[in-house]
């Protein structure tokens, strides 16, 4: 499950993503906006209706609660599939093969929002442009998503084993940890940004995933599934880095098509993982056991919407509140467990290293200039006091 997610996932996840021509980075990106609006006059200033905002802030909040809903969903539906059929790959492999959909369902957005409109491959070429101005063939883009699908699956397959080991609540919140993992990464190998507030939020990460490791002893189950569950949101990262390094845009467009291509490779290349897999008996089920179909599409379809809201839900609201309902996730699993399907109550190390892991992932949401910011407004306020008084 990728959590393909804004600073994500979904991902993936299952790997969030998170997911540019080019290499340029979401804070260079904003940073050339901000110097474009400053070197504008006044006149020349984009209008900001508080009408306009408070929708952006609605959609933003249906969003959030949908792709917490729907992440959940499929962890669950995930989680009850792996009790009957114990085959995480092939589980994964049917569930990345969706990714074919993700494409067609962009141009309908694009169809329905856009007045010059482009036919399907012409717009198919143009979110294309990361790969540059030569032929682009069916081998090119196989060459250019096989990195994206082997981190791809190697999340998602992580993750379902780490499923079946501990709670959909514990999966969840080691898989919010990918956008530390992602700050480290890019500070290492993209040589971005240091902030001293990530190092903070790294370091409360590590911190939570330990208590989580060790809540319920030193020879539990939880150890293994939360050490699975570290290796999938490391993988998880590594897509994340991977995609800013070689796409670089955060556009849907690019993002649906980067994701429909490793569908396309998930289905060429990895298939005979699966037949390996059955042949050597580590996922095989008797011809007599039926493949539970249902629960397989049910969660197909809910982590496809989730990449869905993930990938193209910045277009309605804003990013900041994409990332939040990433993060909604972690409680929504919890009231899930407790109140729907009666687990035992949080113990005081777990609900600790929930709210760690939760306070780590709001500090990642800092932008770079943040102190600065924080100081200028307590400068204006005390200016105002003073001539106040």
């Amino acid at each position: 499950m990728n959590k393909l997610s804004a600073k994500v996932s979904p991902c993936s996840t299952l790997p969030p993503a998170t997911p540019h021509t080019a290499s340029t980075s979401e804070a260079d990106v904003r940073s050339e906006e901000s110097v474009s609006v400053q070197e504008s006059g006044p006149s020349e200033r984009p209008c900001r209706c508080p009408v306009w905002a408070m929708i952006r802030l609605a959609a933003g909040v249906v969003l959030g609660v949908g792709m917490a809903t729907t992440w959940v969903g499929a962890a669950h539906s995930a989680k009850q599939t792996l009790t009957h059929f114990n085959a995480p790959f092939f589980i994964f492999w049917f569930c990345s093969i969706w990714n074919l959909l993700m494409f067609p369902l962009y141009y309908i957005g694009y169809l329905l929002t856009e007045k010059h409109r482009e036919t399907p491959t012409a717009r198919f070429r143009k979110c294309l442009q990361f790969l540059g101005d030569g032929d682009v063939t069916v081998r090119v883009l196989l060459r250019f998503s096989a990195p994206f699908s082997m981190f791809w699956s190697v999340s998602g397959f992580l993750y379902l084993r780490a499923l079946s080991r501990t709670s959909v609540t514990d999966c969840s919140a080691v898989m919010c940890c990918n956008s530390a993992f992602t700050f480290l990464l890019t500070w290492i190998c993209l040589k971005e940004r240091f902030l001293g507030v990530r190092v903070v939020a790294v370091i409360l990460s590590i911190t939570g995933i330990v208590m989580l490791a060790y809540s319920d002893g030193f020879y539990s189950d939880s150890i293994t599934g939360v050490a699975l569950g570290v290796g999938s949101a490391s993988c998880s990262a590594l897509y994340n880095v991977l995609y800013r390094k070689r796409v670089g845009t955060l556009d849907p467009g690019p993002a649906s098509v980067l994701l429909c291509c490793v569908g396309i490779c998930v289905f060429v290349l990895h298939s005979w993982v699966c037949v390996l897999l059955y042949v050597t008996h580590m996922e095989f089920w008797p011809p007599s056991q039926p493949v539970p179909w249902n629960t397989l599409c049910t969660t197909a379809s809910l982590l496809l919407v989730f990449n869905v809201l993930v990938y193209m839900g910045g277009v309605c609201t804003y990013p900041a509140l994409i990332s939040l309902g990433v993060l909604l996730t972690v409680p929504a699993s919890a009231a899930v467990d407790v109140w729907v399907l009666e687990a035992p109550p949080l113990s005081d190390m777990r609900s600790g290293a929930l709210g760690l892991i939760s306070a780590a992932f709001v500090l990642l949401l800092f932008p770079e200039d943040w102190d600065e910011k924080t100081v200028q407004w307590i400068s204006s306020v005390w200016t105002q006091k003073t001539l106040n008084t």
